[in-house]
């Protein structure tokens, strides 16, 4: 399926790092490349998520990793029907305070069922016990109250407002 050996599930959602592989596969418009992670096709994932203009750096993140460490992006997969309903995960390994940031996203079609929290909720759990990692953070729009309503339902504390954004620290 992958060649990660780190795989979250949580009750309705698989979550695994992408790779390489999988990357390249999607820029290039390789539909066969959705089957390296075990997931399908579908119409609303990445053409109408908010990672289509990310997908060139994640790949360049990637391109020295054969395998992931989990410190990079996730595709969040339904259990059900192997369809993409989000992305997320972390903005690279833990910085000298052992500090690694994460963010997210559903697809419009897939929010208000609970994905992002079931999918935040195993990514905080999993980045908190990594070696060397002392904190999550995260930060959102202060509008985004959906996003908003998440981060604190699941313990993160606001540590910062600054330009429209907030911020928040999980320990």
């Amino acid at each position: 399926m992958t060649p990660s050996n780190v795989t979250l599930e949580t009750r309705r959602l698989r979550l695994v790092p992408m790779t390489y592989d999988f990357v390249r596969g999607v820029i290039d418009q390789d539909h066969t490349a959705y089957e390296l992670l075990g997931a399908v096709k579908t119409e609303t994932w990445p053409e109408n998520a908010d990672i289509m203009d990310i997908l060139p750096m994640i790949l360049g993140n990637l391109a020295d990793r054969p395998v992931p460490d989990g410190f990079e992006a996730w595709l969040f997969i339904s259990k059900e029907d192997h369809s993409v309903v989000g992305d997320g995960g972390f903005r690279g390994s833990p910085d000298e305070q052992g500090v690694i940031d994460m963010g997210y996203a559903i697809i419009e079609a897939q929010r208000e069922k609970g994905y992002a929290t079931e999918a935040v909720s195993a990514l905080l759990e999993w980045g908190l016990t990594q070696n060397g990692v002392s904190a999550v953070t995260a930060d959102c729009l202060e509008d985004n109250l959906p996003s908003i309503k998440i981060l604190k339902k699941l313990g993160m504390q606001e540590i910062d407002r600054r330009d429209g954004c907030l911020f928040y620290k999980m320990t």
